[in-house]
């Protein structure tokens, strides 16, 4: 499994900051560095779902996307991607989020990300997919 892929939970979000509130919300470009690579991620949150994509852009130079589903609920995230890769932690404050990312079959990895920009931030907005998140 590439460790690139374990930079897509991060950014999920990423990525994320704010306080401990369900009503945070993490909204706009999260980023990090995840072993080496830089991470940017492109939140969106609606009530306590979000929604991301996450570049990852290798030490080679290649960029790798992914994207990512998630919930925050009173400060603390849970964001996956497809993979089965995910990322638990909490918001340190409104700018920044830690915690530890987890690959399916292997290692953990503590991570930190920062936003760096608030709003969308995604050119044209992100699609979200159909059904998600689910309707009251």
């Amino acid at each position: 499994m590439k460790p690139i892929t374990t930079a897509c939970a991060v950014l999920l979000a990423l990525a994320l900051a704010l306080p401990a509130a369900a009503s945070a919300d993490m909204t706009g470009l999260w980023e990090a560095d995840f072993m080496g690579n830089r991470v940017e991620c492109h939140l969106e949150q609606r009530g306590n779902f979000l929604y991301g994509v996450a570049y990852v852009f290798t030490r080679s130079g290649d960029r790798n996307t992914y994207h990512l589903a998630g919930m925050v609920d009173h400060g603390r995230i849970r964001a996956q991607h497809g993979s089965g890769n995910y990322f638990e932690g909490a918001l340190q404050n409104a700018d920044t989020a830690a915690g530890t990312f987890y690959f399916k079959d292997g290692p953990s990895v503590p991570m930190q990300a920062k936003r760096t920009a608030k709003g969308r931030t995604a050119p044209g907005g992100l699609e979200w997919p159909a059904g998600f998140p689910p309707a009251n």
